[in-house]
């Protein structure tokens, strides 16, 4: 584009020379909606090397203490933010999910406990340790099924559990608010190793099994590799306190179970 030209913004009307607006940003070659400049869009936001989501995904498995420490010290331009990349994980997530046939997988039901509808008189007649039983059961397939809606709902749960783990000068140095990206991208982490076990579903769903049940080691190793350059512990010491933050946060779920138990009879 020609620096002389004077052109005018159209998002906020002001006339200006060169490629971007100095008072909103805006490009000054706004180009009308096609499907070819609607894909071309998306192939950059995706493999751009200046800021888009694959400079985030490879720094989240190469260097992601790094990429969270220099987001929150405000180096922030490369990376692609964290809601709009944890959306992005969860949606690719659920597509797989839907496509592989592992939304129909259910937890295995580990009790002497017979499953029925709630509401029904066979559900009146459990008994009390029956009901806490299939309670659980109930629960942790609502947990497999609706990943999404859990994770997202409980952020605020990881964030008060890992400024508890932490230690208090952390509490000190960083805001609740900056807690929240290595929660987020650690939740991205795990949400990819879920989208890889669902594609292993729809090959071998018996090592699917095996492959779910390594969901909290990944959990802790994301929130350890996450965590790491913000606090700067030692390797053990991370993993140790990121073991506890799981750990509470598993708590809080179950507290929670017990209480829908209490309260409601059955959960979910």
């Amino acid at each position: 584009m020609n620096d002389f030209r004077t052109v005018k913004c159209l998002n906020c009307e002001t006339e200006f020379q060169g490629d971007f607006c100095p008072k909103c940003g805006q490009k000054a070659n706004t180009e009308r909606f096609t499907i070819k400049s609607m894909a071309k869009n998306l192939f950059l936001s995706i493999f751009s090397i200046d800021g888009g989501v694959w400079i985030t995904v490879k720094s989240l498995f190469t260097r992601p203490g790094r990429m969270v420490l220099d987001i929150i010290n405000g180096k922030r331009k490369r990376y692609f933010s964290p809601f709009p990349m944890l959306l992005l994980a969860l949606s690719l997530y659920i597509i797989i999910f839907s496509f592989t046939g592992s939304e129909k997988s259910k937890i295995k039901k580990n009790y002497n406990v017979e499953v029925v509808e709630s509401g029904s008189k066979q559900d009146e007649d459990l008994l009390d340790d029956e009901k806490f039983d299939y309670a659980f059961v109930k629960f942790f397939n609502f947990y497999a099924n609706h990943y999404t809606i859990v994770s997202i709902l409980t952020i605020p749960i990881s964030i008060f559990c890992a400024r508890i783990c932490y230690g208090r000068k952390n509490r000190k140095r960083y805001y609740w608010g900056e807690y929240c990206i290595p929660i987020i991208y650690s939740l991205i982490m795990v949400t990819f190793y879920r989208c890889l076990t669902s594609i292993m579903f729809y090959f071998y769903a018996d090592f699917y099994e095996k492959m779910t049940s390594f969901t909290p080691i990944i959990s802790v190793v994301a929130l350890s590799a996450c965590f790491k350059e913000m606090l700067e512990f030692g390797v053990v010491n991370t993993v140790l306190r990121s073991c506890f933050v799981y750990g509470i946060y598993i708590l809080f779920l179950i507290i929670l179970v017990i209480s829908g138990v209490y309260l409601f009879g059955v959960v979910m």
